[in-house]
């Protein structure tokens, strides 16, 4: 039970906390550069209600994110199966700054009511976050592929340790003539593939 609420806590919080980040994230770009409070000189551009607020609720986000991985990761295992060695961390990684890496960058060049100094910081965010999200959704990809392969070639290709006794004597046998000059390299490569194979 614990691994299942922790899971479902977890990935919930993760979202939220996604959500919540590219949300404020757009809001502030809308709002652009801005200053507030008591200061001596003039501000150009005062900062609307509700933008500390939103800063407050971008950098609660955050640590909302590592306190989801935290729950995440101390789930345990699954009951009742084996670890899967699904890269779970990379997945998150992955679907944070890709996803807010995207946002921002289609929301700069989209939005119209987005102001001129927010859309290049909101570029340079979409840009610099889809570098870090991207290739980590790639390798993840890629890593499950070559997995499973490496799982099939363990069944063809049992390993030494779990070969019958039968077969590691005869390909003692087969190194002791090859080595005596009773077979050639040819030969031995030959017999040795027969005998792996079982024939």
């Amino acid at each position: 039970m614990r691994y299942w609420v922790r899971s479902v806590l977890g990935a919930g919080l993760f979202l939220a906390c996604v959500v919540v980040f590219n949300l404020k994230l757009v809001e502030l770009l809308n709002t652009g550069t801005c200053a507030s409070g008591n200061t001596p000189y003039v501000i150009a551009n005062e900062c609307p209600e509700g933008t500390g607020t939103d800063v407050l609720l971008l950098v609660g986000s955050i640590f909302g994110l590592f306190i989801s991985a935290g729950i995440f990761i101390t789930r345990g295992e699954r009951p009742g199966r084996s670890a899967s060695g699904f890269a779970w961390p990379l997945l998150a990684w992955g679907i944070f700054f890709a996803g807010t890496g995207a946002v921002a960058l289609i929301h700069s060049l989209t939005a119209a009511e987005i102001p001129p100094d927010a859309e290049l910081g909101g570029i340079i965010v979409g840009v610099t976050f889809l570098v870090m999200g991207v290739p980590a959704l790639v390798f993840l990809v890629m890593g499950i592929g070559s997995g499973h392969r490496t799982r099939e070639t363990r069944r063809v290709a049992p390993s030494p340790g779990a070969m019958p006794a039968d077969t590691i004597g005869k390909l003692e046998r087969l190194q002791q003539l090859r080595e005596s000059g009773a077979l050639t390299q040819a030969e031995f490569e030959t017999e040795k593939a027969r005998v792996l194979a079982g024939r």
